[in-house]
């Protein structure tokens, strides 16, 4: 989307996705949440500010666990991920509440061992005593044991549990009581469209995130020293005979973030009910709450009927940010999240 800097054009969508690229009725666009990720008191207050409406947050198990619960490690390139304690995280639900925002906490490992059954469960249970809204799973087994340990409890299929067929996503809302699914990263605009059918789900869609890779699932090395295996430099190319250019060469298990601004209008339209922003181990966090602030004018401008054309410029004009860092990085460089660019025909 061209906008006062003068970068080129999005590239096209996939031709089965063209035609589900509308405007959507502005009711529709300003009942879409804006999901943000929370791990301390000063995260919250910037997320509140930058127009977050639900957050996301992680609990440190007791240190006789020994288990992280929730799809990330503890701690992830020197950042901690989670919230320190269960009175921290008391107080952060009641100051989101107070707020009036949504509070998911992440209980979304994608597999537990049954003799952790009863750590898991605890945890779980600790999480709702403090308020949580709802709490996201990340396995068959887990969305079993919460729907009978807590049968009144709201669950999400979390990303880690791989929720990529309608068939799936049905069958955990009838035998679980799952209301949410967050689809994975490299779903397609049609894919989304038919989870979105589907009566009584809600479907979280995540932005700004590789739409090549499946993130935090490739298992690569992620401590200190190595840093993510989605972005340790493997390179893939074309199998085809002839001459090789750097053009035609992608990042392999690319995880790196992909912009989506200009199909939020779509998104909307498709009727999400959410969309996710990542970053619980974000290193920078008024950066982070940034992202937020993005997606929230792009949001709100579908609200009141403004053009992609017209959010993107008012962005412009305003946001040093997106001058100096958004535009190379996200737009020159081809990161769109739902458009048919190199990174996503990698398809990893």
């Amino acid at each position: 989307m061209t906008g006062g800097t003068g970068h080129e054009p999005a590239p096209p969508h996939l031709a089965r996705e063209a035609p589900l690229v509308t405007v959507p009725e502005p009711e529709r666009a300003a009942a879409v949440a804006l999901n943000a990720p929370v791990r301390s008191l000063q995260m919250l207050d910037l997320q509140t500010a930058a127009g977050a409406t639900e957050i996301y947050v992680a609990l440190r198990p007791p240190a006789q666990e020994g288990n992280s619960f929730d799809s990330l490690p503890g701690v992830r390139d020197g950042d901690p991920t989670q919230v320190t304690s269960g009175r921290l995280l008391e107080e952060i639900i009641a100051q989101a509440h107070a707020g009036g925002l949504r509070v998911h906490l992440c209980a979304d490992a994608p597999a537990v061992a049954d003799g952790d059954r009863g750590g898991y469960l605890r945890h779980v249970a600790g999480g709702l005593a403090a308020g949580a809204d709802t709490v996201v799973v990340g396995s068959a087994a887990t969305a079993r044991w919460v729907s009978r340990a807590h049968p009144d409890a709201l669950l999400v299929a979390g990303a880690p549990l791989g929720v990529t067929t309608v068939a799936w996503a049905r069958h955990l809302l009838d035998a679980y009581g799952v209301r949410r699914v967050v689809l994975p990263h490299a779903t397609t605009l049609d894919e989304i469209a038919e989870f979105c059918s589907v009566p009584g789900l809600d479907v979280e869609v995540p932005v700004q995130t590789g739409s090549g890779a499946d993130c935090h699932h490739c298992r690569l090395p992620d401590q200190r020293g190595s840093g993510l295996g989605c972005r340790a430099g493997y390179r893939m190319v074309p199998v085809t005979g002839g001459p090789q250019s750097s053009a035609e060469t992608v990042a392999l298990l690319d995880g790196a973030s992909d912009c989506a601004l200009c199909d939020v209008p779509a998104l909307a339209a498709l009727g999400v009910a959410a969309l996710q922003v990542p970053g619980r181990e974000s290193p920078i966090v008024r950066q982070n709450a940034k992202i937020t602030q993005m997606y929230r004018r792009a949001l709100d401008g579908a609200a009141h009927g403004r053009t992609t054309a017209q959010v993107i410029a008012d962005i412009d004009r305003v946001e040093l940010m997106w001058q100096m860092a958004w535009v190379p990085r996200m737009c020159e460089q081809q990161r769109c999240r739902f458009r048919d660019t190199a990174q996503r025909r990698s398809l990893v």
